[in-house]
């Protein structure tokens, strides 16, 4: 539903009133002049009733004037809820929360550099963003009916109503309906996706238990639903295009915000070609143009066989899929703020074991990571220092301000048992998410979100 501001204005002039009139006290601080006797002024009086003062902050614009500011610290205007992902059960870790002053602008289409630090579209009057849990608590919100509201997590958006908020008192949400991110287009935006199928790993069972409607999972000929299939190696599909057409090709991978690329079984050059030949090339120009990709066991490949050196140097790949011999669980990092809060919501997210949460197949394809380029958030429980886990900004090596890519690789795999082939997305999948599957969205959430550091905690989203 897209919220038009200027409509949600009519209806709050009785609580401006009320701001005013109510809550100013005798002194009159809403700004008001009616010392003349009349509401109207000559012009040299600002207008409408309002004093000019050069010294003054500028005059309210739009919502912001129902904006109660004389509520006093810790009794402020306050909305607070839990934002989840569409399916309305798994908690939304960092999700940006915002009230806008304006309509928001349409997402851009294709890989952008979306780095954070920049103001949400609408000119948003108060922003936060939701804990491990899901949870946010967003003040100083503007007092009315059907106020305007947005929860966003990169091109993950929706615009919602609240029906009500009353003035200087918490306004608890629980309307689960309100507080999800769209399941479709129709309900907000939603980036496009691109699938890569593969014979070991049912990477696309997530995207539908995580609650993309049926009606979104296409291929490239569908241009207006979010998920396009292609069918990698060692799987079969329902007429998809093959994954070399998209990853043979800069400009076609660049028309997706985010890659989720299924393990193939081998490393499988035959539809890659040898290091840094066309596809690695094209995959290095997608991820330093904004692309995001997902990778899992043997798609390692992109990393150890990229055409930037820069990328190749990032760890130790042996590779060859050799069996953890420590168990099929990974164990998180928990030394930075991110590593924490991925524990944190595991937990929130009913992980039976959230600091080391379990796969069907863990393997030991890395043998080390440089730090200095990369964020660990795993590893071997069995060998401490042996990464299983790992981020990568992109281009690697440059200052975070002049990243604008990102590639998350665990080396697992996610869902052995599920099958993403002929009849997905409408059979093939089992209904209850294993740990692995929520840690995969977890990641592909954390992905689609603005480039920052690894290691620092999320920043907060300016207001402008």
């Amino acid at each position: 539903m897209r919220v038009h501001i200027l409509a949600a204005l009519g209806i709050m002039v009785s609580s401006i009133a009320c701001a005013v009139a109510a809550c100013s006290g005798a002194g009159r601080a809403s700004g008001f002049d009616d010392s003349s006797g009349d509401a109207g002024g000559d012009g040299a009086g600002g207008g409408f009733g309002f004093s000019v003062d050069a010294a003054a902050k500028p005059p309210c614009v739009g919502l912001a004037c129902a904006v109660d500011s004389q509520c006093g610290a810790g009794n402020e205007t306050t909305l607070a809820g839990t934002v989840y992902a569409p399916n309305g059960t798994l908690p939304l870790y960092n999700a940006v929360i915002y009230v806008p002053n304006f309509d928001v602008a349409p997402m851009p289409k294709g890989a952008v550099c979306d780095q954070c630090g920049s103001v949400a579209s609408g000119s948003p009057i108060t922003t936060t963003l939701s804990g491990s849990d899901g949870k946010f608590k967003l003040k100083n919100v503007p007092t009315g009916k059907n106020i305007p509201l947005v929860i966003q997590i990169g091109k993950w958006r929706r615009q919602v109503a609240i029906p009500e908020i009353k003035r200087c008192s918490v306004n608890n949400v629980t309307d689960v309906e309100l507080l999800r991110l769209p399941k479709k287009r129709s309900e907000g935006d939603m980036p496009q996706i691109a699938l890569t199928t593969g014979g070991c790993d049912g990477l696309g069972c997530m995207l539908k238990k995580v609650g993309i409607d049926n009606s979104e999972f296409g291929t490239m000929a569908d241009a207006n639903r979010a998920v396009h299939i292609f069918t990698g190696g060692n799987s079969s599909g329902a007429g998809w295009p093959a994954a070399d057409i998209l990853w043979k090709d800069a400009n076609t991978m660049k028309k997706y915000d985010q890659l989720i690329l299924s393990c193939e079984c081998t490393e499988n050059l035959q539809n890659k070609g040898s290091s840094g030949t066309q596809a690695f090339q094209a995959m290095s120009d997608y991820m330093a143009a904004g692309g995001r990709i997902f990778t899992t066991d043997f798609m390692y490949t992109w990393y150890k066989l990229s055409s930037d050196p820069q990328m190749r140097s990032v760890g130790a790949i042996p590779g060859g899929a050799p069996v953890q011999s420590g168990g099929y669980s990974v164990a998180l990092d928990q030394s930075f703020p991110k590593g924490q809060a991925l524990v944190e919501w595991l937990k929130a997210a009913g992980s039976s074991s959230p600091a080391q949460p379990s796969f069907d197949v863990v393997f030991a394809n890395l043998s080390s990571i440089d730090k200095t380029k990369a964020q660990v958030w795993g590893n071997d429980p069995s060998k401490p220092t042996t990464p299983r886990i790992f981020t990568v900004n992109t281009p690697v090596g440059l200052p975070v301000d002049k990243q604008c890519g990102k590639g998350v690789h665990i080396d697992v795999h996610v869902n052995n048992s599920d099958q993403v082939g002929a009849g997905f997305p409408a059979t093939g999948c089992a209904s209850a998410m294993k740990d692995g599957e929520k840690m995969l969205a977890f990641f592909m959430f954390d992905l689609a979100s603005c480039i920052q550091k690894d290691s620092d905690p999320p920043p907060l989203p300016p207001v402008k």
